[in-house]
Parts: structure tokens; C-alpha cells; sequence
């Protein structure tokens, strides 16, 4: 299971804060795409270009440019690049 936290209107677009995905391992691209296939909005203004994705304690890298496999277990902050803060 990964625990996925989805910040600022992340959180909106797809219903909730927090959500626990039973996917294994995954790639970080994937799974934002994943993420965007449950979203209210057929258009949700999210992405792998423009979403920070931060696993752990600070390991932080944009999905799109990324190779990262997001391994069972661990925790996932995802931020828009347009969150205030």
C-alpha cells in the first residue's frame, strides 16, 4: 500500500487529503496519472509536468523527468506548483 497525500486543490480535485492506493510498486509518473483517472474533472489541473512529488523525509523530483519507482509502503506528498504554501 502507498500512502499518498495530495496538498492544495490535488486534495479538491480528487475528493479527499489523503488516500491509500493498493497499487505495489509503481512509477511516480503513473501514479499521478492514476490519481488524475479519479478526479471530479475530466480535466483536473494537475500532472506529472507540473505536480512536485516528495517521498519519505525530502526526496523531491517532478514525476515527468523522473524514473522513480514508488515502492510499497512508503508515503507520498504530492504539491502543486501553484500551492501557496
Amino acid at each position: 500500500m502507498i500512502r499518498v497525500t495530495c496538498l492544495g486543490h490535488i486534495g479538491t480535485e480528487v475528493g479527499r487529503s489523503e488516500i491509500q492506493l493498493n497499487v505495489g510498486d509503481v512509477g511516480a509518473a503513473e501514479l499521478v496519472d492514476s490519481l488524475r483517472s479519479k478526479a471530479s474533472n475530466p480535466n483536473p489541473g494537475f500532472s506529472r509536468f507540473n505536480t512536485l512529488v516528495m517521498v519519505g523525509e525530502g526526496e523531491a523530483f517532478v514525476p515527468a523527468t523522473s524514473t522513480r519507482t514508488i515502492k510499497d509502503g512508503e508515503r507520498v506528498i504530492l504539491i502543486p506548483f501553484s500551492h501557496g504554501g
